[in-house]
């Protein structure tokens, strides 16, 4: 018998920091079972790893999802390599295809890394979730390789998406017989009694500053803030690359009013961010994030916080007074300083709590992942429930 399966060629390993394919998959498998495929792994990092080269393994991951691991060839990211690692990756998702004894509703291509599979059944769906070919510096790819891929990948799929407007913007030249989607991030609701206490430690009344610690951050906008004495509670693993970028946040970080945790789970976030007053997303105004769609924006939202963000067009979609926008530097420490030191009370302000949760909710990864369905899966289909289901997962390693 076979199982309906939604394939998703991920741009990160499952292992990764969540972004926007872990959630959005995790929100998928709610009403589809899904194959994530990680990026595969050069073979000479196999021999720090528990892997069975040179075959695949499948893992399951938790209910309706299942992981796809496999080899490919040494310096796969260089130009004279891609077609021979995009031929291997390829191989992998058709093995496991036919190891799971999966009917293929849909393929999602969300990396510039992968092509879509040949002799893979089901709907193509390209789904850009930044401007892989402005970030290929931060991506250690090289950019003439990502045009050339992702040139293929539009025209053999069948609906092309992009994170945010500005970014369908940019791929509409290549998409030129049909509309690119939009297809945002979201974020996971949170459930709260309004009861809940401060971690132990945690800075109150703070700024929360939650996501990667990198290239991406305006450190003038979060200088201008250290500036003000405000508390600033910071949640997030470090990742920048370049040495400039590297003092800069070493000095961020060990100020006196900043308090840093480094990664947490996601589960435990909430947590931390109860008692926080605002929350932060001061991006570079740059091509690469001008194109993106920050998740902290969102979380902030579901937690209750207000936000104040660098001005990028995402703010701009999601069109709500419930974001302050900085323009500059000390226009976006103002807002802080506003917030923090004149926040609302009592019953306004629990009316504004409710109202930023309820916003959020209504770009809730669900919401996303029926979005997606709708995009790739035919009207009247049989092959994709319409409410969320679940199955019983398999566990360890399936091979």
């Amino acid at each position: 018998m076979t199982l309906p399966y939604l394939v998703y060629i991920a741009g990160a390993e499952w292992d990764a920091v969540p972004g926007t394919d872990r959630r959005l998959t995790a929100a998928l498998a709610r009403r589809i079972p899904v194959l994530w495929v990680d990026p595969p792994v050069a073979v000479q990092r196999t021999l720090r790893r528990n892997y069975r080269w040179p075959l695949p393994q499948l893992v399951s991951e938790g209910p309706n999802i299942v992981r796809l691991r496999s080899v490919t060839v040494p310096f796969a990211s260089k130009r004279a390599m891609l077609s021979i690692a995009g031929a291997l990756g390829a191989w992998a998702v058709r093995w496991a295809v036919r190891k799971l004894n999966a009917d293929v509703t849909a393929v999602v291509v969300a990396t510039p890394r992968a092509r879509f599979p040949r002799r893979v059944r089901g709907s193509r769906l390209l789904y850009l979730t930044d401007d892989w070919v402005a970030g290929a510096a931060l991506l250690d790819l090289p950019q003439s390789g990502i045009s050339r891929i992702l040139r293929r990948n539009v025209s053999r799929a069948d609906v092309v998406a992009a994170v945010t407007p500005e970014l369908a913007a940019t791929v509409s030249g290549l998409a030129v017989d049909r509309p690119v989607e939009v297809l945002p991030n979201g974020c996971e609701p949170v459930v709260s009694d309004g009861r809940r206490q401060p971690d132990r430690g945690d800075p109150e009344a703070a700024a929360a500053l939650v996501g990667q610690l990198n290239e991406r951050l305006d450190f003038d906008v979060l200088e201008a803030v250290l500036a003000t004495g405000v508390p600033i509670l910071v949640v997030g693993p470090r990742t920048e690359r370049d040495p400039q970028i590297t003092v800069r946040l070493d000095a961020f970080l060990a100020a006196e009013t900043v308090t840093w945790l480094g990664e947490v789970p996601f589960a435990e976030l909430p947590g931390h961010l109860v008692g926080a007053a605002v929350g932060l997303t001061p991006y570079r105004i740059t091509s690469f994030n001008r194109a993106s769609f920050p998740l902290k924006t969102l979380e902030y939202l579901a937690n209750g916080l207000p936000v104040v963000s660098t001005d990028l067009p995402a703010v701009q979609w999601l069109n709500t007074d419930l974001i302050n926008v900085g323009t500059d530097p000390r226009h976006f420490a103002e807002h802080v300083q506003r917030i923090v030191s004149d926040p609302a009370r009592g019953a306004e302000a629990e009316t504004d709590r409710r109202r930023r949760i309820e916003f959020a909710a209504s770009h809730s990864w669900d919401v996303r992942a029926g979005r997606l369905l709708d995009l790739v899966v035919p009207a009247g289909s049989s092959g994709v429930p319409a409410t969320p289901r679940s199955r019983p997962a398999a566990s360890g390693a399936l091979t």
